[in-house]
């Protein structure tokens, strides 16, 4: 990528991400890459992956692994307060069943942040690999688990003395980051179709119960959805202006934040790589107009 004032925004969604999957790995096939990465959730799972050049990695932990008994499900709520099993999704995927390459994540020139949602404050928080300190294990059990804590079905991360809950409560679609970044174009991959449009979340006595010592977080929840289509109508703005270009879900969503279904989440992998890949053309047509913008 010449223009090094451009950003790859990932947007989270949880089992969506396997949509992110796809369109990622078309861009690793098409030798595309990025000096900018910034994503949340599910978005920034899939964004180290391909920051660490790892072709089959998010298909494999966003698909593949998904009937393993130890990835998710309500008896690891009910033992560890956590719908994802978090010590298998952070440590024993990673670091045994299918490695990550922390070397090449490390040395990537790409700049790779992850947003994750401070507790005490509401506000979100943006993590650089560089802060890592050269401890890559560290930033996948920390940071990346942290960005992934939704709050209810998981429990905060406590990094550095604070504690943090998924960054998709208060920045859904980090694009304003990229931008405050001085990325001037950005790429953006949603995992909604065209017309959403998120409603407000109305959180039962059980929820605000479980939430009482985050005030913070329960406010953040309260306002996310119009934050998060303040983000929407601006990506819109933006990509008619041709400053963003975007990739989102052609074809019906079918699958839902904790989707266990491995045939809807493969199918939904492969839809994110063949529609990325039908639009190929434009946009690497987009990608060259705006090379010496």
């Amino acid at each position: 990528m010449k223009n090094n004032k451009i950003g790859l925004v990932l947007e989270g969604g949880g089992m969506r991400g396997a949509y992110t999957s796809g369109v990622l790995d078309a861009f690793m096939d098409e030798n595309i890459k990025f000096p900018y990465v910034i994503g949340v959730s599910a978005g920034a799972n899939n964004g180290a992956n391909f920051v660490a050049e790892q072709r089959e990695r998010n298909k494999k932990v966003f698909v593949d692994y998904v009937g393993h008994k130890n990835y998710s499900g309500f008896k690891h709520l009910i033992r560890d307060n956590s719908y994802f099993n978090m010590e298998f999704l952070f440590n024993t995927l990673p670091n045994e069943l299918v490695p990550f390459d922390y070397e090449t994540f490390l040395n990537s020139p790409t700049i790779f942040k992850v947003c994750v949602t401070d507790c005490e404050t509401g506000h979100p928080v943006y993590f650089e690999k560089s802060q890592s300190n050269g401890d890559g294990k560290a930033f996948m059990s920390k940071v990346l688990r942290a960005s992934s804590s939704l709050p209810i079905i998981s429990p905060p991360v406590e990094i550095k003395d604070k504690l943090y809950f998924d960054g998709g409560i208060t920045d859904s679609i980090p694009l304003d980051k990229s931008i405050e970044d001085g990325n001037k174009f950005n790429v953006v991959i949603l995992t909604r179709n065209e017309g959403y449009r998120k409603e407000e979340q109305t959180l039962g006595l059980y929820s605000k119960h479980i939430l009482k010592k985050y005030p913070k977080i329960l406010h953040a929840i309260e306002i996310r959805h119009i934050k998060y289509n303040i983000t929407l109508e601006k990506v819109k703005n933006l990509e008619k202006e041709g400053f963003v270009y975007v990739f989102r879900p052609i074809g019906e969503i079918v699958v839902d934040r904790l989707e266990k279904n491995i045939d809807k989440l493969n199918s939904l992998y492969e839809q994110g790589y063949r529609e990325a890949m039908d639009q190929m053309v434009d946009f690497k047509r987009w990608l060259e107009n705006i090379v010496d913008s």
